[in-house]
């Protein structure tokens, strides 16, 4: 019962997964061929594509799984969630997940969908956690290295491949975790650092000592109390 309250509940923090899954899903709409992460396109000068091809999908079930992704990220981590801190991660996250496709790994040509950014936002999910003294978060960060690490060396799972009509982008996941890693494991520093500071004057103190102050007691109100 004690991992429950890691949990977010009662349920907060929606605002944000909702923008991205209804930015998702108009995007979905368009020409999907203007939008995607084109190799050839990006040389051209067509930067929108960084963004806009983490916002787009092959099909509309890889649309649906990975809005399904985002609803779970929500449950587990939703309690962290400020719309503003989650789109603006969402963007810093797609923006460092492209240029590293794009130099990194020079045989991707075309790519389309959320899953980079999902693992980014799971990583960082579980970095707030650790700044939260949660144990959880280390070891669902392991589980996804763990994940991560099984793709590259056996290969992405054929069944999903099959669903989205394309091959998966473990390159992506690889990325959106380390970008998402880092980018949390920044505040958790910022959380430990502050958390160290002395209290009292003394080492373990975390309470200054200009915040304290002395309240005189009136002698009178104090003989009537006791009386």
């Amino acid at each position: 019962m004690a991992e429950m309250s890691n949990l977010n509940f009662p349920p907060r923090g929606a605002g944000g997964p909702l923008l991205l899954i209804l930015a998702c899903a108009l995007l979905q709409l368009c020409h999907l061929a203007w939008l995607e992460f084109d190799r050839e396109a990006l040389a051209t000068g067509q930067l929108w594509r960084l963004l806009s091809g983490h916002l787009v999908h092959t099909n509309g079930t890889h649309l649906v799984m990975n809005v399904g992704a985002v609803a779970m990220l929500w449950l587990l981590h939703g309690q962290h969630y400020r719309a503003p801190v989650y789109l603006g991660l969402v963007v810093a996250l797609s923006l460092l997940i492209s240029p590293g496709l794009w130099y990194w790994f020079p045989g991707l040509e075309l790519y389309r969908g959320l899953s980079g950014v999902l693992h980014g936002l799971f990583c960082w999910g579980c970095c707030r956690d650790l700044a939260g003294r949660r144990l959880s978060g280390a070891l669902l960060l392991a589980g996804c290295y763990g994940k991560v690490a099984w793709e590259l060396i056996v290969g992405p799972n054929a069944a999903t491949a099959e669903l989205i009509r394309a091959e998966v982008a473990v390159s992506s996941h690889l990325l959106g975790a380390l970008a998402g890693t880092a980018i949390g494991l920044a505040g958790v520093w910022r959380v430990w650092v502050d958390w160290g500071k002395p209290l009292y004057g003394g080492r373990k103190s975390r309470i200054p000592l200009r915040s304290i102050r002395a309240t005189p007691v009136d002698p009178q109100s104090r003989t009537s109390k006791l009386e």
